[in-house]
């Protein structure tokens, strides 16, 4: 019996009997309750600390209704975009004393549904959610959907400048002379997916640049450097291929230059690319990848921000939607020659 209850987790039960006072007061005490003598509060919370006593918050939530609980749900956190984004989030919500839940769901649409019922079973506060797609769950918390967005739900809503940053990677390929441009994008099932896409075909037609339908190529949802691979060698194929490529994310960005160099392509010699999304490694590719720079750990603070507001506001109102700004980093996969650092 004895080895058995040191093997066990202490209770505060164990820290009642510890501190020589009633279960009720060693529960006030550690919630320094000011019903609770000093002195008693002092003694009950040695006790705890002397046992090892972690608060049971699961418990604690379901008789307060209250956990201090955030949950961040992503479509793959093995995706560096999403890791960020959760540091971020991460970052804003302890600093104001919420714990954090994360999940990962595998993009399908069962395995979100079933994280979001058990977020709501233990009664987490609020939720930062990138659904992977059609969003029907009803959820009783507030909630700030992000990168992938639901119109007119939750308390918000947050995402990148998609079509701006298009406009800025189809402008620099033009002002490079390019005029066949083509495109590598993901799914249009996602709002990444869907405005890049719409945003490049609008940055072409206020040019007057027609484009062919072979020259857009769509990659697998998980928006894959294979997938990218795959549609790089499409447009290779083509009876005409493009001089230039964008690509809307830096993991089809790795599959497409690497597609390109197994057909014997230089890059830019022989075909310019560029990437909505500036991989942490984009300096050091072969050749430096011109990329647009998007600040991920901002989006995961300003959508922790946002959730928080409307916790401590308790508001009802229409969502609200941000966007994050995006900036064009020129190397040298466009075209561009490299600025080297001056001699010492």
């Amino acid at each position: 019996m004895a080895a058995d209850r040191q093997s066990a987790l202490p209770t505060l039960a164990d820290v009642a009997v510890e501190a020589r006072v009633s279960a009720s007061t060693a529960s006030r005490a550690l919630q320094g309750s000011p019903r609770i003598s000093a002195v008693t509060t002092s003694r009950v919370r040695v006790a705890a600390r002397r046992l090892g006593y972690q608060p049971n918050r699961i418990a604690r939530s379901l008789r307060t209704r209250s956990a201090d609980l955030v949950g961040i749900v992503v479509p793959d956190i093995g995706i560096g975009f999403y890791s960020r984004v959760i540091k971020g989030a991460q970052d804003v919500l302890e600093k104001t004393g919420y714990h954090v839940l994360v999940a990962s769901t595998e993009r399908t649409e069962a395995r979100e549904h079933a994280t979001l019922r058990t977020l709501s079973e233990h009664r987490v506060n609020g939720i930062l959610l990138a659904t992977t797609g059609r969003f029907d769950f009803d959820l009783r918390v507030p909630v700030v959907f992000f990168d992938n967005l639901v119109p007119h739900a939750g308390v918000a809503n947050v995402a990148r400048a998609n079509k701006e940053g298009m406009e800025l990677l189809v402008a620099h390929l033009v002002s490079h002379g390019h005029s066949k441009i083509g495109y590598i994008g993901g799914p249009a099932t996602s709002t990444s997916g869907r405005e890049r896409l719409q945003g490049f075909a609008e940055s072409l037609g206020a040019r007057r640049l027609e484009t062919p339908e072979e020259y857009v190529q769509l990659a697998d949802a998980a928006w894959s450097p294979a997938g990218g691979g795959s549609a790089m060698t499409q447009l290779l194929g083509l009876r005409a291929p493009p001089t230039a490529i964008v690509t809307s994310s830096d993991t089809l960005a790795l599959g497409a230059m690497r597609a390109a160099r197994q057909a014997g392509l230089r890059l830019p010699n022989d075909l310019a690319l560029v990437s909505f999304d500036d991989p942490a490694f984009g300096e050091l590719l072969d050749p430096p990848i011109t990329a647009l720079a998007c600040n991920d750990w901002h989006m995961g603070e300003l959508a922790a921000s946002l959730l928080l507001h409307a916790l401590d506001n308790h508001a009802v109102r229409q969502p609200t939607e941000v966007r994050t700004p995006v900036e064009l980093i020129v190397r040298s996969s466009c075209g561009c020659s490299e600025v080297l650092p001056a001699p010492p």
